[in-house]
């Protein structure tokens, strides 16, 4: 299964050439999940243990620098989102 943004309307993929990082959902805790799932704009979306989100939907600073991997902040929420009009 190829990992993909759940994100309303990115069509970023998993591609090991490009500089881009998933990062599931944190189903684990409710209240920051449904920030997460508020914050990807679809409507009765419900994430599964297979739902991310890629990293262009984070600020740098959701993030801290550990052996060269990404990771995020304990408390991140994606904030980065394009505005999407339907035509």
């Amino acid at each position: 299964m190829v990992q993909s943004c759940s994100a309303y309307g990115c069509k970023n993929r998993y591609d090991k050439d490009k500089p881009v990082s998933f990062h599931k959902f944190p189903l684990t805790r409710p209240s920051l999940c449904k920030e997460w799932e508020a914050a990807v704009r679809r409507k009765n979306f419900k994430p599964t243990k297979y739902s991310s989100i890629c990293s262009e939907h984070f600020t740098p600073d959701s993030f801290k620098r550990e052996s060269n991997n990404k990771l995020l902040k304990e408390n991140a929420v994606p904030t980065i989102f394009l505005e999407l009009v339907p035509r």
